[in-house]
């Protein structure tokens, strides 16, 4: 198992600075995280139905919006590109700090849902320039692990600040979204900044000058497995994320066998083992077939799943013991597929579609998280809970057979990459590079593994741009599983 800290040192300069601005970004969301609906019908005393519809109209403009910003990425630079991107997605936000009524908390949501869309889509574009798979597959799950992690501390430091003593509520709430405005508009300026110093002058900028194809969303999905990838990463959300704040936490409750302070716990479970699982297992999953994490994780979930659902037919500390195993299995599959299947996406796409892809993933992602909180408020009702079992259970089993069949269509490059230091002598290093000119940092700039979305938590992933890292020709050849 390769040391985190040696992982850390292969990235490229620019890389890191990637990295550096997810874990600002990911602080200040994590700050406002918990708190929109307590802070608008509590805070600021607005009708329940306000940050109902806030959450739903922040989560369509984000699917609009995030399309949007997969397209300007390969018609423009990022460098153009992501400044805008932070900008809009920080006023968005500090908009909130000013939401009194209705029409105020709408125009929050609707700028910030615009803008947010675009900044995994973004991160994860620059994350894409990396010279080779291995880096960009490295690169991925560190931005996983940095976006929960920090993510985790801003929501602990959010919820110190709420609970202070000094001034009033609605201060305390309108400073931490100015606060998690701020971090966009930093995280901007450093990129803008920055960006052009870490990448070899003279060189592209990464993005979309190159090739100047008109295209559309039509020909992404219609490139080989790629619609498939972005279903079968839609299945995964909902069985994960979209069910870790509505299905588990409702079926282990209806029934009594966890309580609030139970559920509490199993969140923060979530939170340390994902960071846990990135941080000792990113390097060594480069060395499996992309595939087979796929299918691991959907078998992974199904067992995780079966064991939640004995939790809820039991109560105390054995319902306890279930439920957390079952969360420490939702959060390994987590950890494990989301930033394979994201640097598998950007291996398999074409330069000049490379914006749209991201954003495709974002939408795919959003989709599964939206549907999610759908399925288990349909069929929770039915049988205690059982029906949404047998649907997650199914789900699972459904990612398992996409990646059966994937592993006998993929092509040996896509599915298991090549070491960075075999790659990196064949022009068009990774299924998705077309020409090795089009690689934004010099080659003699060592290239470093990059993370993700953020999603998006999970997430994402978490939800969710690197640089090149370098691998040693002394490492070993990856291993097929």
């Amino acid at each position: 198992m390769a040391r985190p800290l040696a992982v850390l040192r292969e990235f490229s300069p620019r890389t890191r600075v990637v990295l550096s601005v997810n874990a600002v970004n990911s602080f200040g969301g994590g700050l406002v995280l918990p708190f929109l609906w307590i802070y608008l019908s509590d805070v600021r005393g607005l009708p329940a139905w306000v940050p109902a519809v806030t959450l739903a109209v922040q989560a369509a403009t984000a699917v609009v919006g995030g399309l949007l910003w997969g397209s300007l990425l390969d018609r423009f630079p990022p460098r153009t590109t992501v400044p805008v991107v932070m900008a809009v997605a920080g006023i968005g936000t500090a908009l909130y700090a000013q939401a009194t009524g209705v029409y105020t908390a709408l125009a929050a949501a609707l700028v910030y849902g615009f803008g947010i869309s675009g900044v995994g889509t973004v991160l994860r574009f620059l994350y894409a320039g990396a010279a080779s798979a291995r880096e960009r597959g490295l690169a991925y799950s560190a931005d996983y692990a940095v976006f929960n992690a920090m993510t985790g501390l801003g929501v602990l430091v959010g919820g110190l600040v709420a609970s202070l003593d000094a001034g009033s509520r609605a201060i305390r709430f309108t400073l931490l979204y100015l606060a998690d405005g701020a971090t966009f508009l930093l995280a901007g300026a450093a990129l803008f900044w920055l960006l052009p110093k870490v990448v070899q002058a003279g060189g592209k900028d990464d993005g979309g000058t190159a090739d100047k194809r008109r295209v559309g969303y039509r020909e992404v999905l219609t490139q080989r497995h790629i619609g498939v990838l972005l279903a079968a990463l839609a299945v995964c959300s909902l069985v994960s994320y979209g069910q870790f704040r509505s299905g588990l936490p409702g079926y282990l409750t209806q029934g009594g066998a966890l309580g609030p302070e139970g559920i509490s716990g199993a969140f923060a479970v979530n939170i340390l083992v994902a960071v846990g699982a990135q941080v000792l297992l990113a390097d060594r999953i480069q060395r499996i077939r992309r595939s087979t994490v796929l299918a691991v994780s959907g078998a992974v979930w199904a067992v995780a799943w079966a064991l939640v659902l004995a939790a809820g037919l039991r109560h105390g500390g054995g319902a306890l013991g279930l439920a957390m195993a079952g969360v420490v299995l939702l959060s390994v599959g987590e950890a494990l597929v989301f930033p394979v299947v994201t640097s598998l996406l950007n291996d398999l796409a074409a330069e000049h579609v490379r914006g749209r892809v991201n954003a495709l993933l974002s939408v795919a992602v959003s989709t599964g998280s939206v549907a999610g909180p759908a399925l288990a408020g349909a069929l929770l009702p039915w049988a205690d809970g059982l029906g949404l079992m047998a649907a997650l259970l199914a789900g699972c089993l459904a990612v398992v057979a996409v990646a059966v069949r994937l592993r006998t269509v993929l092509g040996p490059e896509a599915d298991l990459p090549k070491p960075e230091e075999e790659a990196g002598t064949e022009a068009g290093a990774g299924a998705g590079a077309e020409d090795p000119a089009e690689v934004p940092v010099a080659a003699a700039v060592p290239t470093p593994p990059v993370p993700s979305a953020q999603p998006t938590p999970s997430v994402p992933s978490a939800p969710e741009t690197g640089a090149t890292a370098g691998r040693t020709a002394t490492e070993p050849a990856a291993a097929a599983v």
